[in-house]
């Protein structure tokens, strides 16, 4: 299982998954067994898929949007590098994608109304549909390569961290 796949193939590691979690985190966050089990499932039945060495799969699960919402059993303070500066950002951007998916509904209520009207303004409706479509591209890019980059900033000060103490292999 690897977080950092370029670094996994760098070693010539013969069969991984990569896990879109930052590091530390590659059987999922903590406290959280159902997602846990699930990503180690995964894991597992990877290497029945991989038919060749060298090869890196990539898990379709998502760290901070994982479809299973559990609440932690156990919320317990990691021992590994963080910087409290960039903590914040993971929940903002949920609390942005939250706020971009209230609009959503509240556009999609609008084009329904504006559909079941006698005589739709279907000058209104194309720019309606037009934000629609712009927030839905606005979430996708939020949810994938927003995530991706935030994930490798964490990742990024944890190698730096442990390096700067000595303890990067």
């Amino acid at each position: 299982m690897s977080v950092q796949p370029h670094i996994t193939a760098a070693i010539g590691a013969p069969r991984a998954i990569n896990i879109k979690f930052p590091a530390g985190n590659q059987v999922g966050e903590s406290g959280k067994p159902i997602q846990q089990r699930k990503l180690l499932t995964e894991a597992l039945e990877s290497i029945f898929k991989i038919k060749s060495a060298n090869t890196i799969l990539q898990s379709p699960y998502k760290w901070r949007r994982f479809p299973i919402i559990e609440e932690p059993v156990f919320i317990g303070e990691s021992s590994g590098p963080t910087h409290p500066e960039a903590m914040p950002i993971g929940p903002a951007l949920d609390e942005l994608s939250k706020k971009i998916t209230i609009y959503m509904q509240w556009l999609q209520e609008k084009i329904q109304c504006e559909n079941k009207s006698p005589t739709p303004n279907e000058p209104y409706l194309s720019g309606l549909s037009t934000q629609l479509e712009r927030c839905t591209d606005l979430l996708e890019l939020i949810d994938s390569d927003v995530l991706d980059q935030y994930r490798e900033i964490l990742n990024t000060i944890a190698t730096l961290e442990l390096r700067g103490q000595g303890r990067f292999v």
